[in-house]
């Protein structure tokens, strides 16, 4: 049986506003979700899941159930039905998963930067080492955020020794966990996923190109795709009004036409 992951308030809103659920992307934290829950609408009630692919985890949970499940774990903890879920790349995909699958996690979905391969794309091995580069480019990204002020102190050096410490120590395992994702997504069920769902994608991010981002938006009756030239990987993080106005704005415009659980 799976363990229930933690769940932590960044935000406790106001008596009768929404209830938002965050799901944190691979070797991340669910405390990088700090920036966006900051530019939330304060009336929501913020919730962020400490799922079991953060940053430094030895990958022994995929042994104990999909990521789906895991997901499923943590909400099944929460006080009532999520309004919202907002997820993160590996996150995103996890939610992908468990809407495809029949569940409705949430009134509505906002999905970040997820990993998608569209169902005609051939794996091939120029496909593999693309994302082999994509993915240590991601770790690389990442440590650096987390690093944040203390970047302009630290020596170059130093800082390389670091991003190659932390791609060993991820290890094969942590990027075929990517992979097998990014290669599964292409056989989700996506025409059957009839919740409301705003995916957010960057022009910078190699990991979605505009082009899987749309088949993806396409595939899902009732998907709203939005592509900004200037988002990275962590757009959550290094435009977080921003991300927050968007959402903010899908979720006010799907609650106005579907049936609040």
């Amino acid at each position: 049986m799976i363990a229930a992951p933690a769940m932590h308030e960044l935000a406790a809103g106001s008596s009768g506003g929404d209830l938002v659920v965050l799901a944190h992307g691979l070797e991340d934290s669910w405390e990088s979700w700090r920036p966006l829950a900051r530019a939330f609408d304060p009336r929501w009630r913020v919730l962020a899941l400490d799922l079991p692919w953060r940053a430094g985890n030895d990958y022994r949970w995929r042994r104990q159930g999909s990521v789906a499940q895991w997901l499923a774990a943590g909400l099944a903890q929460l006080p009532r039905p999520a309004d919202t879920i907002v997820a993160h790349s590996f996150g995103a995909n996890a939610t992908l998963e468990l809407m495809s699958g029949g569940r409705r996690p949430a009134r509505a979905t906002v999905l970040l930067c997820p990993l998608y391969c569209p169902p005609e794309q051939p794996i091939t091995w120029q496909v593999f080492d693309r994302a082999r580069r994509t993915f240590d480019r991601h770790i690389h990204d990442g440590l650096r955020l987390r690093i944040g002020e203390r970047l302009r102190t630290l020596d170059v050096a130093v800082l390389d020794s670091m991003i190659a410490k932390a791609i060993d120590r991820i290890g094969p395992a942590g990027f075929l966990t990517v992979f097998d994702q990014f290669v599964a997504s292409g056989g989700l069920a996506l025409s059957t996923v009839d919740i409301p769902t705003l995916i957010l994608a960057g022009g910078a991010d190699p990991t979605l190109s505009p082009a899987a981002a749309a088949t993806l938006g396409r595939d899902m009756p009732r998907a709203t795709l939005l592509v900004h030239e200037h988002y990275d990987h962590f757009c959550h993080v290094r435009h977080a009004a921003e991300v927050a106005e968007q959402a903010a704005r899908f979720v006010g415009a799907a609650s106005r036409v579907t049936v609040r659980p």
